[in-house]
């Protein structure tokens, strides 16, 4: 038996010179962008599940937390009604800065509903009352030095040492 290929080795012989070379190229791009894709994603949702892994054990670390301590007011000692924010000597000397040789007065400071008011001393001229007033949210702040203010303006409804009227 003679397998006679002659025909078949010409046929492959043409077909090769007319087909040309395979083109690996665009296979091995479009398989290259497929594998960048693949690990952008990947990527993307390992950060994602370390952020709400983070934000999870944040959230249940915080969940049991007791409120933070609030400051306590301090009472009033002097005459008149009570008030329990009523601030010290100390705290309204945080709030403002006294003229070189001027202090509080060692007298407690007079608090009536939200003004509180405190004597300060001056060398050679005597005593001055400097006014606060406390806003809920801003809490207390220096409003005024005088002698005396008419209670009435300032919307008091009670009487106090500091009032004129």
């Amino acid at each position: 038996m003679t397998d006679d290929l002659g025909p078949l080795r010409q046929a492959m012989s043409d077909l090769s010179e007319h087909g040309g070379a395979a083109d690996l190229y665009e296979r091995t791009l479009r398989r290259s962008r497929q594998s960048q894709r693949r690990t952008a994603l990947a990527t993307a949702a390992a950060a994602t599940v370390v952020v709400f892994a983070i934000g999870g054990t944040v959230a249940a670390a915080t969940r049991d937390r007791p409120d933070p301590p609030t400051q306590p007011g301090s009472t009033r000692t002097g005459d008149g009604p009570q008030n329990p924010t009523c601030p010290t000597t100390q705290t309204l000397g945080t709030l403002v800065e006294l003229p070189a040789g001027w202090s509080f007065a060692p007298r407690e400071v007079e608090c009536v509903q939200t003004w509180a008011a405190a004597d300060v001393q001056r060398p050679n001229a005597g005593v001055v009352i400097y006014l606060f007033h406390y806003t809920p949210g801003t809490g207390w702040r220096f409003q005024d030095q005088g002698n005396g203010w008419d209670c009435k303006e300032i919307g008091l409804t009670e009487t106090a040492s500091f009032c004129t009227s």
